[in-house]
């Protein structure tokens, strides 16, 4: 089995793939090790319905066990060190050897880098949050709702407008929206940069149109009782505080050099390659640089971790086997984003052309939320 140990670190979108288009592709010619500290894997894309309590905790993880079936060895431990020269990871049960290594680790969540956001600010980036912030949606009696985006970059650029347009549309149907009022904030200086100033724009439009005040280019660098302040001076008010929580690498990848000035691990765009031999890095980890592109780097979205994890999949599994063609990564993606009134907008593009991003953008409708109920059946059936 001589150099044909690959280990895939996370157990995330990008790692559940790989690790399965690995298992499928390779059969017995190569050991694929998963190693994940969860035990399930959880589908971020459904904790906006987690919050208002439209799913169940059962309805959106599922037991990351299933896939020793399938011939994925299954470490459920925690990654304490990388070492790319020897090439062996450690965890807490012990070392770990590879000859070709996925990292999938996804983003940390740096708390404590904004004074008062553990003790008050709320947000949905992990299921724990989520059940939390739904605990205070069904306390709260009206008054100030701030939302807001902490630092850039962050993972789904749509999640946090989606908060918004949901809480706007859960406190309309409660007969409570009279005793609300909300206000959003943004380091940003329009809403989904990422997608161009034009679908930016739509979006900005539809926070408008529900009454929801927006604040862009305001960075937030303390949260006080009952208040969020700026690096400019300005505060917000608040009653109830959603925030997207600052993003930063797994420490365990900064520690083992494998980042840049970015703070996240570079990558060819097109191979996921790190400029270490045998290591590749999908998703939220990677730093994917897009020259023609809205913003210097690719937004951070599961999709992207899905489609990237494909590739990197599939080169590893031509390498080991010497059958097929390399491919590339294209930048494609696509995002829902629920509106409200069962309703969802839906916008994709291609991100790594060679000139500006091709978007395409579907105002909210019944078949968007639709799809996007079909896409979370789909992923939580297909890959287990």
């Amino acid at each position: 089995m001589s150099g044909n140990q690959i280990l895939v670190l996370g157990g995330g979108v990008g790692g559940l793939v790989a690790s399965n288009v690995l298992a499928e592709r390779l059969g017995d010619r190569a050991k694929v090790t998963l190693v994940e500290r969860k035990d399930k894997f959880q589908f971020p894309p459904s904790y906006p319905w987690l919050m208002l309590g439209m799913r169940k905790p059962e309805q959106v993880q599922k037991g990351l066990g299933t896939l020793r079936k399938k011939g994925i060895k299954v470490v459920n431990d925690e990654v304490s060190s990388i070492d790319v020269e020897k090439r062996v990871v450690g965890t807490k049960g012990g070392d770990l050897y590879y000859d070709h290594l996925v990292l999938a680790l996804g983003a940390e969540y740096a708390l404590s880098a904004i004074p008062g956001f553990r003790e008050h600010a709320r947000h949905i980036y992990d299921l724990e949050s989520a059940l939390r912030f739904k605990d205070a949606i069904e306390r709260f009696q009206g008054g100030r709702v701030a939302i807001g985006i902490s630092r850039t970059p962050f993972k789904c650029p749509a999640a946090p407008y989606e908060v918004a347009l949901l809480l706007e549309d859960y406190f309309a149907k409660k007969g409570m929206r009279e005793k609300v009022r909300f206000e959003f904030f943004t380091p940003e200086p329009m809403p989904v940069p990422a997608v161009g100033p034009e679908i930016g724009g739509k979006v900005l439009e539809f926070l408008r149109s529900k009454g929801i005040g927006y604040h862009p280019r305001m960075k937030a660098v303390e949260i006080r009782p009952g208040e969020v302040r700026f690096d400019g001076g300005d505060a917000i008010p608040f009653d109830l505080l959603f925030c997207v929580p600052p993003h930063v690498a797994p420490s365990v990848v900064v520690e083992a050099g494998l980042t840049d000035e970015t703070g996240w691990v570079p990558v060819d765009p097109r191979t996921l390659e790190t400029k270490h031999p045998g290591v590749f890095a999908v998703g939220d980890v990677a730093s994917v640089p897009t020259p023609n592109g809205h913003v210097p780097f690719l937004p951070k979205a599961g999709v992207f971790a899905h489609g990237q994890a494909e590739v990197v999949a599939s080169n590893l599994a031509r390498e080991v086997s010497g059958r097929g063609k390399k491919k590339e990564w294209g930048g494609e993606g696509s995002c829902f984003l629920e509106a409200g009134k069962g309703q969802s907008a839906f916008v994709k593009g291609v991100f790594l052309g060679d000139g500006k991003p091709e978007m395409e953008f579907h105002m909210p409708g019944r078949v968007w939320h639709m799809q996007k109920v079909l896409f979370e059946r789909y992923w939580m059936r297909h890959w287990f």
